[in-house]
């Protein structure tokens, strides 16, 4: 109450977050398909030895992508698994596997989401868990194809599909009601499976552009309102957009 820069535990103790950051924290992230497992635990042990209480959990949309958007001198393709829905079909998706329901989540990513997030508070650390992911829609070269939401990527969810109406960086706008109303029940799934956990925190996005601002500002007051019916209410950021 003090200072709104900082944050304090329950205990009325200050908390400065501080970490080292890399990018398949939560989903596995490789040239292979499926990409190696992350080494979870040495990554904790780094952010320990050096004194360090904060991560974020980074979330990848996109199931595969090209590095040149990273602009390496030797892009490579990556892959990316896991992600929050069940892919039961029937039909194949564009990359081969089975389609994506939007309707039915996956547990073992939620699994995972819970158990990182209970491993990183057992070695004193703070987790922001990103909830979606910006950039790979704004600079990544055929992204929306790699995308679950794609027509190509998932089941129908209705007849005249309304979630069919958007795409791209258009994900990250009210532009489709449905779209939205899949976004929302995703974020709760979230909530459900950390909220009786001390160390979370949300993240809305990371670097969407400035037309995401007001769908931003929807998901926060949704997330707080969902909070408010449960045990613990913990902190939501919004993090640049540009």
């Amino acid at each position: 109450p003090t200072n709104p820069r900082y944050f304090a535990d329950r205990h009325g103790r200050v908390v400065y977050l501080t970490g080292s950051h890399t990018w398949d924290t939560l989903q596995d992230l490789g040239q292979s398909d499926p990409p190696p497992v992350f080494d979870f635990d040495a990554y904790l042990d780094f952010l320990v030895a050096r004194g360090h209480n904060f991560i974020r959990l980074w979330r990848w949309e996109l199931l595969r992508w090209d590095t040149e958007a990273n602009q390496e001198e030797m892009p490579k393709e990556l892959v990316a698994a896991l992600h929050p829905w069940a892919r039961p079909g029937p039909g194949l998706a564009l990359d081969g596997k089975p389609r994506f329901d939007l309707r039915q989540f996956d547990p073992e990513f939620f699994h995972r989401l819970r158990t990182r997030v209970e491993q990183a508070g057992r070695r004193g650390l703070y987790v922001s868990i990103m909830l979606f992911e910006g950039w790979g829609l704004r600079f990544v070269k055929d992204a929306w194809r790699a995308h679950p939401f794609h027509p190509g990527n998932r089941l129908p969810l209705e007849e005249g599909d309304p979630a069919g109406q958007v795409e791209g960086q258009g994900l990250f706008t009210l532009a489709s009601p449905a779209v939205t109303a899949l976004q929302e029940a995703y974020v709760r799934q979230v909530v459900d499976a950390v909220n009786d956990l001390d160390n979370a925190l949300y993240e809305i996005a990371n670097e969407s552009d400035f037309a995401t601002t007001q769908w931003q500002y929807h998901l926060i007051r949704q997330l707080k309102i969902y909070q408010a019916g449960k045990p613990r209410q913990h902190p939501v950021g919004m993090t640049s957009v540009g």
